[in-house]
């Protein structure tokens, strides 16, 4: 029989093809690339070995005649195993490393098996083919095994689709039902036609279409930094947990990669990261770099402490070389963080959890900085999503409230101020600290909110008390960074207030200093229309280490409040005493009245009342009470005055 051998010919020109795009691009190294790799070689061992069978089988002599069997046996091994490795390259983009049991490793192994131990058997049993007496070529009764063994791998392969339907993409499903079709199509042609063989061609080209959508190399890289990406990171990570041995990741974050294009343009900064790859590759030698965001690129390395600080080393060096760009040098800077697996973690949201958030949190540390994940960074955030989800229903449910914290006046002898302050208490949380929450506040957006329902609680609790009469002159309240920057700050105040018809001048309105630095032109506006219309400014916290003199002189404040800190150094400390008497002093003689917070214990009380100071606050006095204990301890003055004469 004449057989038509060029398809089978073409098969192996297409499968070296593949396989020479397959090594230009240097695939990741996961489960699928190296049953892909297989599966590969597999289609070019099998048609070469065809084209060597046929052309033996052409040629065949008495002598040569277990040669050919050796030769034909080898081919159809090889096309049983097609089917196989077909099936594993399948199961394997759809579930990644799975464990088999002992009943999937028998369901696996057995079809191939059986089939296998036939084929070797056909010398002696003619099963699938033999050489008659004449020495011609023959197919024997178990020849139509050959796609039952087929048949229930295909099948398999189908199944898996159909079971893992909703994780299986379009270009998987698409990938089985074209190789089932052409299958049936070259079995078809196989029967009708025995002399063409299409085998092999069918199953270079169902190769070829792996290869473009099941192990494409396009959706592993990052094209601007030509490193591997995301999806490579978690399909490496996922390998080497699956070995189950400890490894490390490096975590690079690249700081002022955000600024470039707006620099320098997007042309010169693909140009600047282009310099910046090529370089932490060189540094990293053999241990690929995986870019896994803009800014973050992620380096596996083994887990030994020598190897670790090496490759840090030289990273470090990469960033201290500034990379010339036409006129002018591009300089970035690098935060770094070590992950230890499986120490650390074992899940991979929380591996990539874990390690962009303390990435995160040493966002504002010095360049260069080093540190290990911080284990408490999945709790923290845990925590702060739910404190998150309490506040967004908070204001309606009433899970935020005001307390008040009396201010004593040395002058008067009596409480004539206070500070509103901000609490949070939820049944499932229980009661969550403003050090906590006001941050996250601000963070998410809701820092506005709460501090328009501060100041419209403290205006309803002046009116509906009318606390003037009962001694209080004013109500300190907090502004937010966020608050100060706003515009049109001073336009609600005045819309809240007015609609409660409340005297401006029983609003004093706290600034911190870092508060005023930040939004200096709009608070100066803000201030002066405010200030205009009879309301007084506090500057909060001085003496916290932001202060100087430059804000007393800058801007308009009525009143200084001392920090507790500065208070409390200076009870035992003759430094911080005599800075504190001569900031005392040097207020006064700015005609500012001062308040000094956190005072405790009556040596205090003395000594500040000792040193000018016109009002204390602290909880020797009281701590922050609620509305109606403010109001029920300011109607009791004359009990009041006996206490702390």
């Amino acid at each position: 029989m004449q057989f038509v051998v060029e398809y089978e010919i073409a098969a192996v020109i297409l499968s070296l093809a593949v396989l020479f795009s397959f090594f230009r691009k240097k695939l990741v190294n996961t489960r699928l690339t190296r049953v892909f790799f297989l599966l590969i070689i597999e289609v070019i061992l099998m048609s070469s070995v065809d084209l060597i069978a046929i052309i033996m089988n052409e040629h065949i002599t008495k002598e040569s005649l277990w040669l050919c069997y050796a030769v034909n046996i080898l081919y159809y091994l090889l096309n049983a195993d097609f089917s196989m490795i077909f099936y594993d390259c399948i199961r394997t983009s759809l579930s990644g490393n799975v464990r088999r049991n002992t009943f999937h490793r028998i369901r696996y192994f057995v079809p191939i098996s059986v089939i296998s131990l036939i084929i070797l058997s056909s010398p002696w049993t003619h099963a699938i083919f033999y050489f008659d007496s004449a020495l011609k070529f023959r197919t024997g009764w178990g020849y139509l095994l050959m796609y039952v063994s087929a048949a229930i791998y295909l099948l398999s392969a189908v199944y898996k689709i159909i079971l893992l339907r909703k994780e299986a993409s379009r270009s998987q499903r698409y990938t089985v039902y074209f190789y089932i079709t052409m299958c049936v199509i070259a079995a078809l042609i196989q029967g009708m036609n025995r002399s063409l063989v299409i085998i092999g061609f069918i199953a270079a080209v169902s190769t070829m279409m792996v290869f473009l959508s099941l192990v494409n190399p396009t959706n592993y890289f990052d094209k601007e930094m030509d490193l591997l990406n995301l999806t490579a990171f978690r399909d490496v990570y996922a390998q080497y947990a699956f070995k189950n041995k400890p490894f490390r990741i490096i975590g690079l974050q690249m700081i002022g990669i955000r600024f470039l294009t707006e620099t320098i343009g997007m042309e010169n900064k693909q140009e600047v990261l282009r310099q910046f790859s090529v370089k932490l590759k060189n540094a990293c030698g053999k241990y690929r770099l995986y870019r896994v965001s803009g800014s973050r690129i992620y380096i596996f390395i083994p887990n030994d402490d020598k190897i670790e600080e090496q490759v840090i080393e030289r990273i470090h060096k990469v960033f201290e070389e500034s990379i010339l760009m036409s006129d002018f040098r591009i300089s970035l800077t690098e935060h770094i963080v070590v992950y230890k697996y499986p120490d650390d973690s074992v899940e991979l949201v929380d591996t990539e959890d874990l390690m962009r958030s303390t990435l995160h949190a040493i966002y504002d540390e010095e360049p260069g900085t080093v540190v290990t994940v911080d284990q408490t960074v999945l709790a923290k955030k845990s925590r702060e999503l739910q404190i998150l989800q309490v506040m967004k229903k908070a204001v309606r449910r009433g899970d935020f409230y005001v307390v008040y914290q009396p201010i004593f006046s040395f002058e008067q002898n009596r409480f004539t101020t206070a500070e509103a302050l901000v609490r949070l208490e939820n049944d499932e949380l229980g009661e969550v600290s403003p050090e906590e929450f006001i941050p996250i506040a601000e963070r998410h957006g809701m820092i506005l909110q709460i501090g328009e329902f501060v100041f419209e609680t403290v205006c309803r609790f002046v009116l509906h008390h009318k606390i003037w009469e009962k001694g209080i002159e004013y109500i300190h309240v907090n502004l937010s960074v966020i608050q100060c920057m706003q515009e049109k700050l001073a336009d609600q105040l005045f819309r809240i207030m007015d609609l409660y018809n409340l005297d401006y001048r029983y609003i004093n309105l706290e600034v911190t200093e870092s508060a005023a630095i930040a939004s200096s032109d709009v608070l100066m506006d803000n201030m002066a229309r405010l200030i205009e219309r009879n309301m007084n400014f506090s500057l909060d916290d001085f003496g916290t280490g932001f202060s100087n003199t430059a804000t007393l002189i800058k801007y308009p404040f009525h009143t200084i409040k001392l920090d507790k800190g500065m208070v409390w150094d200076a009870m035992h400390n003759s430094k911080a005493e005599i800075i504190l008497r001569n900031t005392i002093e040097m207020v006064k003689m700015l005609n500012m009245e001062i308040v000094a917070e956190g005072a405790e214990t009556p040596e205090q009380v003395e000594k500040l009342r000792e040193m000018g100071v016109d009002f204390v606050q602290g909880f020797y006095y009281s701590k922050p009470i609620s509305r109606d204990d403010f109001i029920q301890l300011i109607s009791d003055d004359t009990g009041r005055r006996r206490e702390y004469d």
